[in-house]
């Protein structure tokens, strides 16, 4: 046995039975002769005594789980010889598990729901308290003791929040695929927020009676939890408890609850309000939810976006700037002069204008008529608002040009004019013409005819030709403060250095989250906290490129935990993860906060929560002085 598996006080065990069997052990019931008392004994199975991986994971769970003292947490005792096999000895609960229990019961009313949430968030909130993260929640590891009591057991896969005392096993990937959270396949990106997804996912099944994906293979279901949108609970649940699973299956970690003592909180609320939706702002929620908080579309992934930002966290390209200037745009392409614009990239090319209207964008004439190539899209822009409308349409297969000058800018609309205007002047000579052929005295009197037409019918299709199809609009503004609004610009060229998306979304989470504190501060009060959000925001990107940089260090060839170097780069990167983590949960407290005092029309500044802002601000700081 392993020094580190040190044996609990000497015991008499005696097996009375076996409880049930694994992939790795067997779990079996004991009996201490000395004191009558019973627990429940995990004995690996004999073909897995040598190997590494699986006495690793046996000695982590003794190591992990020792320390963990709680009523949700099914306790374990420690390592004990048993019949000369490595043993861990544990708490022996008297009950089916959360498995079992389902498939007997059928899906869960909401008040036996919601109690059990509350039993396995709160297991979880001390857990992670203590550093330990579980990794394979699932309800067949959740037992029921009488009550019923939730325990949470087996945590085997379970890793240290921490990596400074990680070994190889903190870079695998682990976990039950029905309940993996999209960022399990990045080991690096695992933190007490994949547990959250892990209880989305067990609540969903809770309500159900199935998880919320499904596939014919592993890495089928792997695939819709990346990339499949998270089914919503039936309407039957209160519209609380089905918003807050929505929150706890977001795919990007920074758009679930920040940590497992405010998911306790909200369930809490919704057991003591009956289900009734607790008095929460969309603003509150649009700080955690993109798609309510989106004012946008990215042309380059479907991402939303809030036009403050300017660029879009998922796949970083720079989103449209509307502002006055000399310049013009043009559509070019695809297709041949005078062609008509293919009829699918039209109806792309509106749908992306009407999902950005609120940048100042609006489709015009263009859902009316489809105009011939090339034809003017919008003039009166700065050259940098042509140059990121130019980027978006490019990645929605539109060819574009763009000129400084006024609709005549671009050679090819008076190209286009002239054939266009050809066409129309030899059907007018053709019209007038005809009655000179048939009576040849009407010549004199068709030549003042023509003479006034055919200039008129060019004016026509010149001015048909290079009328611009779009037209911008005043959009509301929303007064960010000043400080704000500079950080907020320099986002682009930050965005641009970060690798990883993970990161990038970890910045997207506290950049929504201050843009909607922001909106929603009264003029009087934003003083107050607008160098704390500035702060924040300056931070919140030192900390996401610093991480970037770190996980492509522990990711490179030949990088071994056990080296001292390694483990400083482990310990920093521990540093910066908790402390963006605990930023993010920050500002959502005084979101919530604020919230509800507006909800009870109370404007009163919270200043024990802006204090709790700024020592977190610090604190990142700390960091990043080294």
């Amino acid at each position: 046995m392993s020094s580190s598996l040190r044996a609990v006080a000497p015991t008499h065990l005696e097996i009375t039975g076996e409880i049930g069997s694994g992939a790795i052990a067997t779990v079996v019931r004991v009996v201490d002769a000395d004191t009558g008392l019973a627990h429940a004994a995990k004995i690996l199975h004999e073909r897995h005594r040598r190997d590494e991986g699986a006495l690793r994971r046996f000695q982590r769970e003794a190591e992990l789980a020792c320390g963990l003292r709680h009523d949700n947490l099914v306790r374990v005792h420690g390592a004990v010889p048993l019949d000369g096999r490595p043993a861990l000895l544990m708490e022996l609960v008297e009950g089916p598990n959360l498995s079992d229990h389902l498939a007997q019961q059928g899906p869960l009313d909401e008040p036996e729901l919601v109690e059990l949430a509350l039993g396995i968030a709160r297991g979880l909130a001390h857990a992670h308290a203590a550093g330990v993260i579980h990794r394979d929640l699932k309800p067949a590891n959740i037992l029921l003791a009488p009550g019923p009591v939730p325990k949470i057991a087996d945590f085997g896969m379970a890793r240290a929040s921490s990596f400074a005392g990680a070994d190889k096993g903190a870079l695998t990937v682990l976990g039950t695929p029905g309940y993996m959270a999209p960022e399990c396949l990045e080991p690096l990106a695992v933190d007490p927020r994949t547990d959250l997804y892990a209880l989305g996912c067990i609540l969903y099944e809770l309500a159900t009676g199935a998880p919320p994906f499904g596939g014919a293979t592993p890495f089928a279901v792997l695939d819709q939890h990346r990339n499949a949108p998270a089914p919503a609970l039936p309407e039957r649940f209160s519209p609380g408890l089905r918003r807050l699973v929505a929150r706890l299956l977001a795919k990007a970690p920074g758009d679930r609850p920040q940590s497992a003592r405010a998911v306790v909180e909200a369930l809490e609320s919704l057991r003591d309000s009956g289900g009734a939706l607790v008095p929460v702002e969309p603003s509150a929620l649009a700080a955690v939810d993109p798609e309510l908080a989106a004012d946008g579309r990215c042309a380059g992934c479907g991402a939303a976006v809030l036009k403050e930002t300017r660029v879009c966290f998922r796949c970083g390209l720079v989103q449209v700037v509307i502002e006055p200037g000399p310049c013009s745009i043009f559509v070019t392409g695809p297709g041949k002069v005078s062609h008509k614009l293919d009829s699918e990239r039209r109806d792309r090319l509106l749908r992306w204008l009407r999902a950005n209207e609120a940048v100042g964008l609006d489709p015009g004439g263009l859902g009316r008529r489809i105009p011939r190539l090339p034809f003017v899209l919008l003039t009166g822009l700065s050259q940098r608002s042509v140059e990121t409308l130019a980027a978006s349409l490019q990645r929605i297969g539109i060819e574009t040009a763009w000129a400084r000058g006024g609709r005549l800018s671009h050679f090819g609309i008076l190209r286009n004019t002239n054939k266009l205007a050809g066409r129309a002047m030899a059907i007018c000579v053709g019209i007038v013409g005809t009655p000179m052929m048939i009576h040849p005295g009407l010549g004199l009197l068709s030549l003042p005819v023509l003479a006034a037409v055919l200039p008129f019918v060019y004016g026509t299709t010149l001015y048909r030709a290079s009328r611009p199809v779009a037209t911008t609009r005043q959009t509301d503004e929303h007064g960010l403060p000043p400080r704000v609004k500079a950080r907020l610009d320099e986002l682009p060229a930050v965005v641009a250095q970060i690798g990883e998306r993970r990161h990038r979304e970890a910045l997207r989470a506290v950049v929504h989250r201050v843009i909607t504190l922001s909106r929603n501060t009264p003029p009087a009060m934003q003083p107050e906290i607008e160098a704390e959000m500035e702060h924040a925001l300056h931070l919140a990107a030192g900390a996401t490129l610093r991480m970037d940089q770190l996980d492509r260090e522990m990711t490179a060839a030949g990088f071994d935990p056990a080296e001292p170097s390694a483990r400083a780069l482990m310990h920093e990167r521990d540093l910066w993860s908790a402390r963006l983590l605990e930023l993010t949960a920050t500002l959502d407290a005084l979101a919530a906060r604020r919230a509800a005092a507006r909800a009870m029309a109370d404007d009163v500044e919270l200043p024990e929560h802006l204090e709790h802002l700024r020592a977190t601000v610090e604190a990142l700081e700390e960091v990043q002085r080294g």
